[in-house]
């Protein structure tokens, strides 16, 4: 909760920072927005984004809270921290994601991909040192992503509109009602007290964000619009786990 609290501080305060600027160029913000409007309806038409307004602004906020806060942490993180260590903490906490992907191929039909994610749980867990190594893929036990938000895909259930989530980032409607459940399949919610979950997952998230920070700030860099980029680059690849 504190999170969001925090966030909402943010958001009051970038408002009226907003309402407060007043010499801005009207003109020019027109024509820039007409050029970003007509630039998404040639090249983004299939994504239902009704909250585009809303959602832009988030995904402003998001990467204004990435820069001053996540950014150098992250590169703290990543320089104090052998690659090999990142690597070893990335597959444990992968390792820990069994009942999630495996309850989700269940639900999605997909035995033999249910079976695949047993195996490799209990080869990783023990010849993998409890998952600190990934002795399954060197095997021929590959992991098949899966969440509550792909196996309503696969029973046929639309995304809905895009939506940005505060801190998150891009979702949609299908995929936000789908991550309390996905919560709930995650063992590592069942940590007492609450303030050592939010720790574990605090560690989860950063070393998996400190591993790809490179690609995601070239991603942002190259862009000519990086909310576009985003939001497409999550749609698409939600629809391709959904049709595997």
């Amino acid at each position: 909760m504190r999170k969001y609290f925090i966030f909402i501080l943010l958001f009051f305060a970038v408002s009226i920072n907003a309402q407060s600027s007043t010499q801005v160029d009207t003109n020019t913000a027109t024509e820039s927005q007409d050029f970003l409007e007509d630039f998404e309806a040639e090249f983004h038409p299939n994504v239902n984004d009704p909250l585009i307004g809303y959602n832009r602004f988030m995904h402003t906020i998001n990467w204004g809270i990435y820069d001053y806060a996540f950014s150098p942490l992250l590169d703290a993180y990543r320089t104090a921290m052998p690659q090999g260590y990142q690597l070893g903490i990335y597959n444990f906490f992968d390792n820990l994601a069994f009942p999630l992907r495996f309850t989700a191929s269940l639900l999605s039909g997909e035995l033999k991909f249910a079976m695949d994610e047993l195996g490799r749980f209990v080869l990783n867990s023990t010849v993998g040192l409890f998952g600190l190594m990934d002795v399954a893929s060197q095997n021929g036990l590959y992991s098949h992503h899966n969440d509550f938000g792909i196996t309503f895909g696969k029973w046929g259930i639309g995304s809905g509109f895009h939506f940005v989530i505060p801190i998150l980032g891009p979702s949609n409607l299908r995929d936000a009602i789908a991550t309390p459940l996905n919560m709930f399949a995650y063992p590592t919610n069942y940590i007492e007290p609450a303030i050592a979950a939010i720790s574990v997952d605090i560690v989860s998230t950063g070393n998996y964000m400190a591993r790809h920070k490179s690609t995601l700030d070239s991603m942002r860099e190259t862009s000519l619009d990086s909310y576009l980029l985003f939001r497409d680059s999550y749609e698409q690849r939600r629809a391709e786990l959904i049709s595997e």
